[in-house]
């Protein structure tokens, strides 16, 4: 191959580079900003669509808008390309939906590929079955997620599932090992293991192969792939990587998953933490009052901790999830600076901040502080915070202490 490909993540919510660094990530696709990007040095580009958080009809009407303006682009560009579909390696999201359209728009492809291993945070591939630490998915709260429940975690039956049987699992190819690939058929869905980095990284190499073959594969995978097709090894942040902290911060949840309630539990025990709660009837009046409750907690040198009430809100829309993660984004960007840091617990609860509170085009993604737990900051320094280093925490991510662990390692930094 005459030069390494050019690999374009489509990313359903801003956590999905947990495993690699150095590259930039799109939260509005202008041509200009896309054709600036896809001539960034890194092999890696992020497309930060936030369509997890978005109903299926609106996936429908803008991920074609996307693909459609990224089309001619990549038509014109002097390097390979890959496009991977990044989503939840618990197996929440729009799949085969994203799939399908990306694959019309921006085909053709050969075969269509889902690898949810994302072995970092203990999400494993076995006999086509996939796992938290050990355990099926099913048999986990995330299958019972409001919006996106299933009844198997035996990937092929999942796939007919989310399909609505127009994928039969019978059909659907089951690879313990990336050698299969050449064995697959035109538009045929197939399914592979992995149990540790290392088999991601085989499987990267394999679909390189590949392209270089002329066959472009269209994967749909967790993180932990993008590491093997990249040629990037995953390691965290070393010290002198770290950025500055010159103040202290604020921890944002939105998540409502039951690990987040452990992690915020034991958070809020820390005698230099103190909670705010953001009630979900909140009006627009009391926006002012909660900001001056952080202020007042900041000028005491603790750290706030702004969180929505806690529990799965049956009957609450994707847009009433995002109205009330734009709310809590208000109420931080009225903060006084300096500030030091944001941790911002969810998908949803990231992108809002991000792209509308902070109003951010462009993030530059610095690497991890822990396995799987990525810290990014603006291209360009925000009018009001600077570079702001930004912790974008995945609700599903890590152990009962892990956000504990997050403040605390950023409070060392200061």
């Amino acid at each position: 191959m005459a030069s390494s490909p050019k690999i374009i993540v489509f990313d359903d919510d801003p956590t999905g580079s947990q495993t690699v660094r150095g590259c930039p990530l799109l939260l509005k696709f202008s041509s200009a900003s896309l054709a600036a990007a896809l001539a960034d040095p890194s092999p890696l580009l992020f497309l930060l669509t936030n369509s997890r958080a978005l109903d299926a009809e609106e996936v429908r009407i803008q991920l074609p808008l996307l693909c459609r303006r990224l089309r001619p682009l990549l038509e014109q560009l002097e390097r390979p390309w890959l496009v991977v579909s990044r989503g939840d390696s618990t197996l929440r999201g729009h799949t085969p939906l994203e799939h399908d359209v990306i694959r019309t728009e921006l085909g053709p492809f050969h075969a269509s590929l889902l690898v949810p291993a994302f072995p970092q945070g203990g999400r494993t591939t076995a006999n086509s079955v996939h796992l938290l630490h050990g355990q099926p998915l099913q048999e986990t709260p995330f299958s019972r997620d409001q919006r996106f429940s299933y009844p198997s975690s035996d990937l092929p039956a999942w796939l007919e599932h989310k399909s609505g049987g127009a994928i039969a699992a019978e059909q659907v190819a089951r690879l313990r090992d990336p050698k299969g690939l050449e064995t697959l058929g035109l538009g045929q869905w197939a399914v592979l293991d992995a149990t540790q980095p290392e088999d991601l990284d085989a499987i990267g190499s394999a679909l390189l192969a590949e392209l270089a073959q002329g066959r472009r594969h269209l994967c749909q995978s967790a993180a932990s792939l993008l590491n093997g097709l990249a040629g990037i090894t995953s390691r965290l942040l070393s010290a002198d990587e770290m950025p500055p902290v010159k103040a202290g911060g604020v921890v944002l949840v939105g998540s409502h998953v039951p690990l987040t309630d452990q992690q915020l539990e034991l958070l809020l025990a820390e005698p230099k933490c103190l909670g705010v709660e953001f009630p979900l009837d909140t009006s627009d009046e009391d926006l002012p009052r909660l900001t001056a409750s952080l202020e007042a907690i900041r000028a005491d040198d603790l750290t706030p901790v702004l969180f929505s009430s806690r529990g799965e809100q049956h009957g609450f829309s994707p847009l009433q999830q995002r109205q009330l993660a734009y709310r809590m984004a208000q109420v931080l960007l009225e903060l006084e600076p300096p500030l030091g840091y944001v941790i911002a617990k969810g998908g949803t609860t990231s992108f809002t901040w991000l792209a509308d509170g902070m109003g951010l085009t462009q993030l530059r993604l610095l690497g991890q502080l822990q396995p799987g737990l990525s810290i990014v900051q603006p291209e360009q320094p925000h009018e009001r915070f600077g570079l702001l280093p930004v912790v974008t925490f995945p609700g599903n991510l890590g152990n009962a202490q892990s956000l504990n662990c997050c403040w605390q390692q950023l409070e060392q930094l200061r």
